[in-house]
């Protein structure tokens, strides 16, 4: 039996090993966001973003190379202003210029505001030097007066940068002067302006059209607010900030609102091109495209109404239904071609499960759905039970017992169990046929045994008992 018992355990060891269920963990990576849409107009720049502000979730609308590394040149400046303004509580302290500051742009070719060694001027004051003017030379004194040397600050710049998830952007200056280690993506300097923008400080700085300094009128370096570069003039315009080097070609990030829309574009490394026979800088009619074109093509429009049908899932155990339907949670708004056809909109349930069980309340939310318009999604929602399902004690107690027997594990034991008996009624059965065997092989010998002790002559009968 020893044996048996050895055997019956290791079987058992081995079956359970093969059925029994296992997981397997897997970290899985979130795709970034694709663009909604493509832009049939003609883009010049190697790289563009074009964001909808008006939705929480600031859907890229049309995008190329978002994550192509690109010189940034002076859209650097973004981050050197919100540095300063993350540290620098009081805008009014003063900051005082260095012979440092001014030798270290000596014959870069720089734009400058003309600050003087020993000048002082108040920290708003070389802000907006820095975002309406690009000027180099108030980047530099900001940068020492924050972090005690421009190569502090840069690090503190970085730091920033980083803790906002901008992983292909690295700067090396303050101010965007060309480095081949300074370097960021549409992408980054996306994420890094849609942060400042909720800066009330930065937002007023950077949307400013010019300032005064000294006996000069500083213009915004984005000549989009300016009516008097008739070429580049957008009336939608707002901010931000451009740059440009040799390298960077020319970008700009820079806000659009019309008819209650808001969008933010980001255009890099765009050329000089003969437009109308005059050399253009495209970056800003690049930008004003972008802009036309979600204008006039794109608007607001109901995908899915709350309450629409979905798809509908299996219910186990449920007291007079044995499904329950999946519907839109609420209204679904977003931006689509203002000729939509809206018979070629899909909503796909994302991961749906494949049964419920009861009970089931109306509104609980099961899943999620992608809504899709021309194989790309547009939109997400939320998928909730059209009605309430009870449960049913006698359909759960019944399925338990059925999937209790149904079960792989279970069935493996019960298969073990039988085969075991059998194999101890088999092991019992020829033990006992055995042991028959030898008590009839026993018994045989004693009756030859008894016989020839009868018919021997020393035979004595055994005596009576009175």
């Amino acid at each position: 039996m020893k044996r048996l018992t050895t055997f019956f355990i290791t079987f058992v060891i081995i079956t359970v090993s093969i059925f029994a269920p296992f997981s397997v963990s897997a970290k899985t990576q979130e795709m970034q966001s694709e663009a909604m849409y493509k832009v049939n107009e003609k883009v010049y720049a190697d790289a563009y973003m074009l964001i909808n502000l008006d939705d929480s979730s600031l859907p890229v609308i049309a995008a190329k190379n978002q994550n192509k590394k690109k010189y940034p040149a002076s859209l650097t400046k973004i981050v050197t202003a919100m540095v300063t303004i993350n540290n620098v509580p009081d805008l009014s302290k003063k900051a005082k210029v260095s012979q440092g500051v001014i030798l270290s742009l000596a014959n870069t070719g720089a734009q400058i505001a003309g600050l003087e060694v020993g000048e002082e001027r108040t920290i708003e004051e070389l802000l907006y030097l820095t975002m309406v003017y690009s000027a180099c030379d108030a980047c530099r004194v900001l940068g020492e007066y924050v972090a005690g040397s421009v190569d502090n600050f840069v690090s503190m710049m970085n730091d920033w940068v980083q803790s906002l998830g901008c992983e292909n952007t690295h700067f090396t200056n303050a101010d965007g002067l060309h480095d081949d280690d300074h370097y960021s993506t549409a992408a980054d300097m996306a994420t890094i302006t849609l942060e400042a923008l909720k800066n009330d400080t930065f937002v007023k700085i950077s949307t400013t059209k010019s300032i005064d300094y000294k006996k000069y009128t500083f213009i915004h370096t984005n000549f989009m607010l300016d009516k008097f570069h008739v070429t580049y003039y957008y009336e939608y315009a707002e901010g931000i900030k451009t740059g440009s080097t040799t390298e960077a070609g020319y970008c700009v990030i820079t806000k659009a609102s019309k008819d209650g829309y808001n969008y933010l574009a980001v255009v890099m490394d765009s050329p000089i091109k003969k437009l109308d026979g005059i050399d253009t800088k495209c970056s800003f009619i690049d930008a004003a495209t972008l802009f036309d074109w979600a204008f006039n093509s794109l608007k607001y429009s109901t995908t899915i109404r709350k309450n629409d049908l979905v798809t509908e899932v299996p219910v186990n155990n449920g007291k007079d239904a044995d499904t329950v339907q999946l519907v839109a949670k609420e209204d679904v708004t977003t931006l689509v071609p203002s000729s939509l056809d809206a018979s070629a909109v899909i909503v796909k349930p994302i991961d749906p499960p494949e049964s419920l069980n009861a009970p089931i309340t109306k509104g609980d939310e099961i899943c999620k759905a992608e809504i899709i318009y021309a194989n790309k999604v547009i939109a997400k929602t939320k998928l909730v039970a059209a009605k309430t399902v009870e449960l049913s004690a006698f359909l759960k107690i019944f399925n338990g017992i059925r999937n209790f027997f149904g079960n792989k594990f279970v069935l493996a034991i019960l298969l073990i169990l039988i085969v075991v008996a059998i194999i101890y009624i088999i092991v019992f059965a020829k033990k006992l046929k055995k042991e028959k065997k030898r008590i009839a092989e026993k018994r045989r010998r004693q009756r030859e045994l008894d016989e020839q002790l009868n018919n021997g002559n020393d035979y004595i009968e055994p005596p009576r008992r009175n």
